[in-house]
């Protein structure tokens, strides 16, 4: 398995990354703590991908998405037999794994029964199949991930407290995405090149205001929002056009300009003024400059467009 591709900017990213590798070279169980969407998967890839454990399976598999009542089919496997359906012997996600590392994705979802069924192949590497009288040996380097607080769990009683210790021998925490602004141009221009390429097109530029604009952004998703935004701007973008204010969600422009409102500075206010020429210019060409039409494209009296035009010095040179 080949390391994945992280790209960042940040001294806090830096350090995670290099904890990430020496924390490869063991088969001791490691919790990764992060909000939703910090990537947590990316992480537990590279620690695989650098372990001694490479050539051997990854199986990631999210904890939330298993209902209980086919949690033990799942993960333990079947023997055929077992019950009505099971035709042929099944492995599970366990036995899957083998040899390689289990990948826990958001392990704080599991039941109270389900955190019980667990700890033992946690403890012992030992499974058997629903059905089964044979206990099997696994060999599986267990990494977890949550975005929950699990000792704020542990002590509410939502999860056990042996289990947390067995998983969390060994623990990384990946800040959220606006403690680390400095990320957020380099994964403009990753994120841009990549989908691009996806899409078969020439990777669009991101005008300065746009990324300023994205640093001043709380992104409450995450990197995974920043990337499904850049997406959808790349895939709605011209081939190789420069991509303005004019194609950012409305969501994210409205919440800077609320924070700006808010009294967050005269630096946040030049920007929200930037992206606000870039759009009113924009709709100018669209509406050839004729400012009746370009005022009811923009929801402004033809007034309130003049005000604007103004205020931003915004003139045609011909």
């Amino acid at each position: 398995m080949k390391p994945p591709e992280i790209v960042f900017a940040s001294k806090a990213m830096e350090i995670l990354i290099d904890t990430s590798k020496r924390i490869a070279r063991t088969s001791t169980p490691v919790l990764i703590e992060g909000e939703s969407g910090t990537g947590k998967e990316l992480i537990a890839r590279l620690i695989h991908s650098l372990s001694d454990r490479r050539q051997r399976p990854f199986v990631p598999v999210n904890c939330g998405a298993v209902p209980e009542t086919l949690f033990e089919s799942e993960f333990f496997g079947y023997k055929a037999g077992a019950f009505t359906g099971a035709v042929r012997d099944k492995p599970g996600i366990f036995e899957a794994a083998n040899g390689g590392t289990l990948f826990l994705d958001e392990i704080g979802d599991l039941s109270a029964a389900m955190q019980a069924k667990c700890l033992r192949v946690l403890q012992e590497h030992e499974l058997r199949r629903v059905g089964d009288t044979r206990v099997s040996i696994v060999d599986v380097r267990f990494v977890s991930a949550t975005n929950k607080k699990l000792e704020h769990e542990m002590r509410t009683g939502g999860f056990r407290e042996d289990l947390f210790f067995r998983i969390s021998v060994l623990r990384l925490g990946i800040e959220p995405l606006r403690e680390r602004k400095e990320d957020i141009p380099v994964l403009c221009d990753h994120f841009s090149a990549k989908h691009a390429l996806r899409l078969g097109k020439e990777a669009p530029e991101l005008s300065g205001a746009v990324v300023s604009l994205f640093s001043d952004y709380d992104w409450p998703g995450n990197v995974r929002e920043l990337e499904n935004e850049i997406h959808r701007m790349v895939a709605l973008s011209r081939d190789g056009a420069r991509v303005t204010c004019v194609q950012v969600s409305p969501r994210i422009l409205s919440s800077v300009k609320r924070g700006g409102e808010a009294g967050v500075g005269g630096r946040l206010k030049a920007r929200l003024e930037t992206c606000e020429k870039e759009i009113i210019m924009d709709a100018l060409d669209k509406c050839g400059w004729n400012k009746s039409r370009t005022a009811r494209h923009l929801g402004l009296s033809r007034q309130g467009l003049h005000r604007k035009l103004q205020k931003l010095r915004i003139q045609r040179y011909e």
